[in-house]
C-alpha cells in the first residue's frame, strides 16, 4: 500500500475509497461511479494507479478524442476484447450485442471498468446515451463498472429521462504542504535541466543538487503563487521557469546558496512580475551564460527591467492580438473592475448623478496608503454576476438586452483562463474572480478605446 500511496501523494483517502468500491475479483463491483474534481487534482492518476494495482481489465475513453457515439462505442469494444479485429459499432444495441458476445467468451466473472476521461463533453451527445452508460451492467453479462471523470459536478449533468444516480466521489484541491511534496519529487528533473543547459564546475554543480536548495525555492514559490492558483500544471510549469532565475545569483556566485535572505529579495520581485503572467505561457528569453578567459563565469543575463519590459511588450502584443468579439473585451474588463474595485465604490465610480461624497478623516487616511496596499497589487477578488452585468451595462456606451450570447461569452472566458469560476451561468449563487493582470487588461482595452484607469478605485 505505500507504493501506492507514493504514486499519487496526498490522496490516500480517495485511494482507501476507490479500493473498498471496487472490491476484490470475485465480488460485484458498482455499476457506476462519478468522481469530480478541479483540474489538475489527480483524479485519472488515482483511478489508474488503483485498477493498475487490482489487475483489474479496464478501457479509458478520453470523450474529447471520441467526439460521436460511433467513436466512443468502437473505441470500448477495441480496448476491452483481446484481439485487434476491426468492429463496427454504430449504436447503443450494437454495443451491448457486442459486450453480450463478449462475456460468452468469458468463463470467470472479471472484473471490467470503462473509464470515461473528461466526461462533461458527454453532455453534447444525446441524454441517452449516458443514461445508457449509467446502467450498462444490466444490459450486458458482465461484471463491468462504469467511471466517469469530470472537473463538473454531477448536478450540471441533465437528463430528460431518469437516470440512475451513480455513487459520487470528490476531489478536494491539493494543500499546499501537499503541492510542495509532489513538485518536490521532480526536484532531480529541475536541476538535471538546468545543469544540462549551463557548464558549470564541480563545486556550483554540488551546490544546486542540494535538496534544501530546492525547498527552500518551493518554500518562496508556493508563498507568492498558492493563493491565487491551485492547478499543479500550471504550478509546475512556472517553479521550472522561476527555478532558474532563482539560481542564477548561485551560478555567477553573487549569492551563497545557504543566504536565504538575499536568495529571497532576489526572486521575489520577479515572481511578482511573473504572477501577472499566470496561464499566459509567456516567458523571458532564454538566459545563458558563458565562460570568461579567467575561467569564470559571466553573466549574459539581460537586467531585470529589461527582463520585465520584454515580458509586459509581450503581453500587450498578446493581448491586443487576442480575438475575442467585441462585448466579451468589455465584460473581461468589467470582470477586472469588478476584481479590484470595492464594491461600495461601485456607485461612485460607475454612475453619473451619484450625489456629494463628504471627504472623512478616514477616507484620506485610506488614501494615504502606501503602494503594497493597493487593491491592484493585493490580488482579485470575488465578486457575483449580478455585479459583473451592472459594470458592463454602465461602461458600455450603448444598450443591447441581456440574451443567452452574451451570457455564453462569460462561460467562454472562464474557459480561456481569464475569468476564474463556474463556465455554468447561474443568476444566484455564481460567483468569479478575474486572473488577469493590469497590463494585460490595459492593452485590451486599448483595442475598444477604453481608459480603465478612470475607473479604478487606486487612481482616483
Amino acid at each position: 500500500m505505500e507504493e501506492l500511496y507514493n504514486k499519487a501523494p496526498g490522496r490516500e483517502s480517495q485511494l482507501n475509497t476507490l479500493l473498498d468500491l471496487f472490491g476484490d475479483d470475485d465480488e460485484p463491483m458498482p455499476k457506476s461511479l462519478f468522481i469530480s474534481g478541479s483540474m489538475a487534482t489527480g483524479k485519472t492518476l488515482c483511478l489508474t494507479t488503483v485498477l493498475n494495482y487490482l489487475r483489474y481489465k479496464y478501457a479509458v475513453i478520453d470523450c474529447i478524442e471520441c467526439y460521436t457515439a460511433k467513436i466512443m462505442f468502437e473505441s470500448i469494444i477495441t480496448e476491452l476484447q483481446d484481439d485487434e479485429s476491426d468492429i463496427k459499432c454504430d449504436n447503443l444495441s450494437d454495443l451491448m450485442n457486442c459486450l453480450n458476445k463478449l462475456g460468452a467468451q468469458k468463463d470467470t466473472y472479471e472484473p471490467i471498468v470503462v473509464v470515461f476521461d473528461r466526461a462533461e463533453r458527454l453532455r453534447t451527445m444525446d441524454s441517452s446515451i449516458m443514461c445508457a452508460l449509467l446502467r450498462l451492467r444490466e444490459f450486458c453479462n458482465l461484471n463491468i463498472c462504469t467511471v466517469f471523470v469530470s472537473h463538473l459536478v454531477y448536478d450540471n449533468f441533465y437528463f430528460k429521462m431518469g437516470a440512475l444516480e451513480p455513487i459520487k466521489l470528490f476531489f478536494p484541491n491539493y494543500t499546499k504542504e501537499e503541492l510542495f511534496k509532489i513538485i518536490f519529487m521532480n526536484q532531480k528533473t529541475f536541476v538535471e535541466q538546468l545543469l544540462n543547459n549551463e557548464d558549470l564546475d564541480d563545486a556550483i554543480r554540488n551546490e544546486l543538487l542540494k535538496p534544501e536548495l530546492f525547498a527552500n525555492f518551493l518554500n518562496a514559490f508556493l508563498s507568492v503563487f498558492y493563493r491565487p492558483c491551485r492547478d499543479l500544471i500550471e504550478l509546475q510549469y512556472m517553479a521550472q521557469i522561476n527555478f532558474v532565475k532563482y539560481c542564477e545569483p548561485i551560478i555567477t556566485k553573487e549569492i551563497k546558496s545557504t543566504d536565504l535572505n538575499k536568495l529571497w529579495r532576489h526572486i521575489s520581485p520577479i515572481l511578482k512580475s511573473n504572477l501577472e503572467l499566470l496561464y499566459l505561457r509567456i516567458s523571458v528569453p532564454k538566459q545563458t551564460l558563458s565562460p570568461t578567459k579567467e575561467n569564470k563565469f559571466e553573466a549574459q543575463i539581460p537586467s531585470f527591467e529589461n527582463a520585465l519590459k520584454e515580458e509586459l511588450t509581450s503581453t500587450k502584443s498578446f493581448a491586443q492580438s487576442f480575438e475575442l468579439p467585441y462585448y466579451a473585451k468589455f465584460l473581461l474588463i468589467a470582470a477586472y473592475l469588478a476584481s479590484y474595485n470595492p464594491p461600495k465604490e461601485d456607485k461612485r465610480l460607475f454612475m453619473k448623478n451619484h450625489g456629494k461624497q463628504r471627504k472623512r478623516l478616514q477616507q484620506v487616511k485610506a488614501k494615504a496608503k502606501i503602494s503594497e496596499k493597493l487593491s491592484t497589487q493585493l490580488g482579485p477578488k470575488v465578486f457575483t454576476l449580478d455585479r459583473l452585468l451592472a459594470i458592463f451595462y454602465a461602461i458600455l456606451e450603448e444598450k443591447i438586452g441581456l440574451t443567452s450570447n452574451l451570457l455564453a461569452q462569460i462561460a467562454t472566458l472562464v474557459e480561456l483562463k481569464l475569468i476564474a469560476g463556474s463556465k455554468e451561468i447561474d443568476l444566484d449563487a455564481a460567483k468569479y474572480k478575474c486572473i488577469v493582470g493590469y497590463d494585460f487588461i490595459s492593452a485590451v482595452a486599448q483595442t475598444v478605446d477604453f481608459n480603465v484607469r478612470k475607473y479604478l478605485y487606486d487612481f482616483i
